[in-house]
């Protein structure tokens, strides 16, 4: 019988025939693992996508409809991608050097198309053209058609496509704070003027409001318009019947409509008023304004202006409505639209809501975001009520005049409040009622300035606020050692003409302070602002008679001012006289003047005023706009005009008595 001998394998062997079964097994539960890991992957795909949408990590496809046909496709590059950046970037700068500032301009936003999700790049070259581009241009127009650009990049398509980036909310707050609204561009002017008339353009005038409701109440109309223009447009019968008649007349509901209504509709002075030749009956002007101004389709045609101003701030500038109401009736009053600080308010703001939360911003942007906010509404206090004598042919030849708007003091008192304690709430320096450690230098710098802006412009209401904050100051902004510093403790009207009192130590000066008051209150009557403006008469008279008491051992009057009748005429001269004075304002302020004032100008000026009117296109009727005054036989025989010319005269005949 055949033995069998059992083999066993060498050790080496074994050893290997084990390693290869170990390695399949883990083989195998690799595979196991990486498909069941595949497959709880598919089921976290949809939850990954939705938190990446939320924190902008990802494009958006509901934000980015439509997108370009050449995004869409630059897009498809892949890698070469960055490297069609790197070019295209290296060449717009060549360019730029090189002045060829239009094929710069492609190549930006090409460089944007090929990187849409990248906001620095949206954020260069929106600061590119605002800055860069626009200074190197020889017209205003030229300069604002780059800044404008600037604008429109960022506004139109840079957040559009990165709707959650604050870096881009910031940059655009900051082009209209710092370069339309601030005064360090040799063409600031200018860009207030066309921004102005843009936004008078879409909006009309503001409402003669005699009160915030009033102005909210005029906003809320555009808010609650249609959204959907076209359906409304075509749904509504008695939209349809208006919109017959003015077809008849070349207009229809579009921006002609809006660009006739905001030319020939406005609540302060009528050019037609003091036009030498009144237009025709039979004339197309005439007809329009029969239709527009006909009391049966007033209601009609506020619906109609209201929905178009609506499509128009939605679609072309890109603003939500329902957010420029809030921020006036709920945080910040009432706010006018063609003002720039209006602007980027509206955008800091808004960056500040949408960014709230999302994890790929940036700390240090978001921060400078949030901080215009503030800065919008200090420099509206100072500069945000506008007065607009628009130039619509030419908006650079617009006249503007900005005088403080104390109206949002108290909206900017609750914010400081109001975030000051959202922030340092938990910091152990911090006192409720006030605005925090950090804060609390800038708030009393400006609440110095509020009381002082709020006494000037004078009625109750104000005089009120301004005790209550000169209140709040004595309270919780002391010595170091406790006490209430000194300066608080006076009366407001102590606190306010106290300092400017004390500067009427010099002839020069008392001259100079007395005139600013008497000119800024001819410049609130020429606006229509007659109570500030008596306010202002009645400041330059207290210094008036405190100067004048103060000479009253002086016995040959040669420290001594010409009457304050004389100082108002005079600066009244060079107001009327003064070229950066709009021609419609100084009618206005003939209007309101008392009857010896205007006696008291007429002859030396009325042969400028017949000037001025010559030179107007078309001319004015002088007796319509400057009427003469009554009585000018009566008050010459008076001999009031033969008082000394000027204050300087009265200075000068002192001397010739010593």
């Amino acid at each position: 019988m055949l033995r069998v001998t059992p083999y066993t394998l060498p050790e080496h062997l074994a050893a290997r025939r084990a390693a290869q079964r170990a390695e399949s097994t883990t083989v195998l539960i690799a595979v196991a693992t990486t498909i069941a890991c595949f497959v709880a992957a598919a089921f976290l795909v949809p939850k990954i996508t939705r938190i990446r949408r939320e924190k902008q990590l990802m494009i958006d496809p509901t934000t980015v409809k439509g997108l370009p046909p050449d995004i869409a496709l630059l897009g498809k590059l892949g890698t070469f991608r960055a490297l069609a950046i790197d070019w295209a970037a290296i060449r717009a700068e060549r360019l730029k050097e090189e002045g060829k500032v239009y094929e710069e301009l492609e190549l930006r936003e090409t460089v944007c198309a090929l990187a849409p999700r990248f906001p620095k790049m949206w954020a260069y070259a929106a600061w590119n053209m605002a800055y860069n581009i626009s200074v190197g241009q020889y017209t205003p127009e030229a300069r604002w058609q780059w800044v404008n650009n600037g604008i429109k990049i960022l506004r139109d398509k840079g957040i559009q496509f990165n709707p959650k980036s604050v870096t881009l909310y910031k940059e655009l707050a900051w082009i209209y704070w710092h370069k339309i609204g601030d005064f360090l561009d040799d063409e600031h002017w200018n860009y207030k003027r066309a921004l102005a008339v843009e936004m008078e353009r879409v909006l009309g005038p503001p409402p003669l409001a005699v009160n915030n409701q009033e102005f909210f109440d005029w906003f809320k109309h555009i808010v609650d318009a249609p959204r959907d223009l076209a359906r409304f447009l075509k749904d509504n019968i008695d939209i349809a019947t208006l919109r017959a008649r003015l077809r008849e007349v070349d207009l229809d509901a579009d921006d002609s409509l809006l660009d006739f209504v905001a030319r020939n509709l406005r609540h302060d002075l009528q050019i037609t008023e003091v036009l030498q030749e009144k237009p025709s009956e039979d004339s197309l002007l005439t007809r329009r304004m029969q239709i527009l101004t006909d009391e049966k389709v007033q209601p009609t045609l506020e619906r109609l202006l209201a929905a178009l101003r609506s499509n128009v701030l939605r679609t072309r500038y890109h603003m939500d409505v329902d957010w420029m109401y809030d921020l006036m009736v709920k945080q910040y009053g009432p706010l006018d639209w063609r003002n720039a600080f209006s602007h980027s308010l509206y955008w800091s703001s808004w960056g500040d809501k949408v960014t709230e939360g999302v994890a790929a911003g940036d700390v240090t942007d978001s921060m400078n975001n949030a901080r215009f906010v503030f800065f919008s509404l200090q420099s509206l206090i100072a500069r945000g009520r506008m007065t607009l004598t628009p130039d619509f042919d030419d908006p650079f030849n617009s006249h503007v005049e900005l005088t403080p708007d104390t109206r949002l003091i108290p909206f900017l008192y609750d914010t400081y409040l109001r975030l000051g304690k959202k922030q340092f709430k938990d910091d152990p320096r911090f006192r409720e009622g006030t605005p925090g450690p950090h804060f609390m230098t800038g708030f009393v710098s400006a609440m110095q300035n509020w009381i002082e802006l709020l006494y000037l412009e004078g009625g109750e209401q104000n005089i009120k606020n301004a005790e209550n904050y000169l209140a709040w100051l004595r309270e919780n902004n002391p010595d170091p050692d406790g006490k209430t510093q000194v300066q608080y403790l006076v009366t407001v009207e102590e606190f306010v003409m106290g300092d400017i009192l004390s500067q009427l130590r010099t002839h020069r000066a008392a001259t100079a302070i007395i005139n600013g008051f008497l000119f800024r209150g001819l410049k609130h009557f020429s606006v229509g602002e007659i109570a500030t403006g008596m306010n202002a008469i009645g400041r330059a008279r207290l210094c008036y008679e405190y100067w004048m008491n103060d000479t009253k051992v002086d016995y040959n009057d040669r420290r001594k001012l010409a009457p304050i009748a004389i100082l108002l005429r005079d600066q009244t001269e060079q107001f009327l006289l003064a070229a950066d004075v709009d021609a419609i304002a100084k009618v206005q302020l003939w209007r309101v003047l008392p009857l010896e004032q205007r006696q008291m100008v007429w002859d030396k000026l009325k042969a400028f005023f017949a000037k001025l009117c010559e030179t107007r296109k078309p001319a004015w009727s002088v007796a319509v706009a400057f009427p003469e005054p009554a009585g000018m036989n009566e008050f010459r025989a008076t001999g009031v005009q033969d008082r000394p010319e000027s204050a300087q005269e009265g200075a000068d005949r002192g001397k010739e008595k010593k």
